[in-house]
């Protein structure tokens, strides 16, 4: 298992940024995430127990590993805001699907730290202004703010794929082009449109 966030209000860096501070914590610590979540567990279910039976001596000894991955996550993801806008708790949680903390490569590590922040740069991307034409890819990224894809239909996800997601690597990964491309790529796609509704009626 590996770990997730959520931090209201904060940037997908800035997500990245808490979620490889807890890990260190982990790291640090010499244990798993799902390890220090099973030993608060039992810690937990100790004291509601009114700390009877036998004594979680391996886990009272790292039962404080994953608040303290909580709060380094929260400290990371709000370093320089104002205090009364940094919550109490970064939400950390555990996620099914495996993801690796470590890589052979910086291109493995941006890949991961991508795929993390996905959903934030849509939100980002619409925030700063794009997609607000009307088109139908910008409908699939307003369908999108809650990052559903099981509502979409098989042409918004075809559009999801051809059209917003390669400009969100573009944001992601070559920002000092997205505006150029954001433009040619746009311009591209209206002019395919155009060309199909001008086939449509000839054929009919």
């Amino acid at each position: 298992m590996t770990i997730t966030i959520r931090v209201e209000g904060a940037q997908p860096e800035e997500i990245v940024r808490g979620l490889l501070a807890a890990q260190e914590v982990f790291d640090k610590a010499g244990v798993t995430p799902d390890q220090a979540a099973m030993a608060r567990f039992v810690v937990e279910g100790w004291d509601i127990r009114g700390f009877t039976g036998k004594v979680p001596e391996d886990e009272l000894a790292i039962c404080t590993v994953w608040d303290e991955a909580d709060q380094a996550a929260v400290q990371a993801s709000c370093a320089g805001w104002e205090a009364d806008k940094i919550p109490s708790s970064a939400d950390l949680e555990l996620v099914r699907e495996p993801q690796r903390f470590s890589f052979t490569s910086e291109e493995e590590r941006s890949e991961w730290l991508f795929r993390t922040a996905d959903a934030g740069i849509l939100e980002e991307m619409c925030e700063e202004g794009y997609f607000d034409d009307g088109r139908p890819e910008d409908e699939v990224a307003f369908l999108l703010d809650d990052w559903d894809f099981e509502h979409l239909t098989e042409e918004q996800r075809r559009l999801y794929d051809d059209r917003v997601y390669p400009l969100m690597r573009i944001w992601f990964f070559e920002r000092e082009r997205f505006e150029e491309e954001y433009n040619r790529l746009r311009a591209e796609w209206a002019r395919g449109t155009q060309d199909d509704r001008h086939v449509d009626l000839f054929a009919a």
